[in-house]
């Protein structure tokens, strides 16, 4: 039996295979998405150009109303992600000590 060596000589081969295809595919799925999100963020904000008053914690800002409604989202998305992560991080602490 002829076992093939390869150029470090060890007898062993690798083999590597071809780029997948469907990674490409859901990157520019996601590219598309992305920019459509964009565009609707620009839409949103130039449609809601009225001036608001927001007083937030002594705080007195004049935005306009599409700025301030996406600034919440933004901040609300945040908060979001921080509290999924504490949970995570907690549930994955509680699973090591038992």
């Amino acid at each position: 039996m002829n076992t093939p060596i390869n150029e470090t000589g060890t007898g062993t081969t690798t083999t590597t295979s071809a780029p997948r295809r469907g990674g490409r595919i859901s990157t520019i799925f996601g590219l598309i998405v992305a920019a459509v999100l964009v565009v609707a963020f620009i839409v949103f904000v130039t449609q809601n150009t009225e001036q608001v008053q927001i007083e937030f914690f002594g705080l007195n800002l004049d935005l306009a109303q599409g700025v301030a409604l996406l600034l919440a989202a933004v901040v609300g998305f945040l908060i979001a992600v921080l509290g999924a992560g504490a949970l995570r991080l907690r549930s994955k602490v509680r699973r090591r000590r038992s």
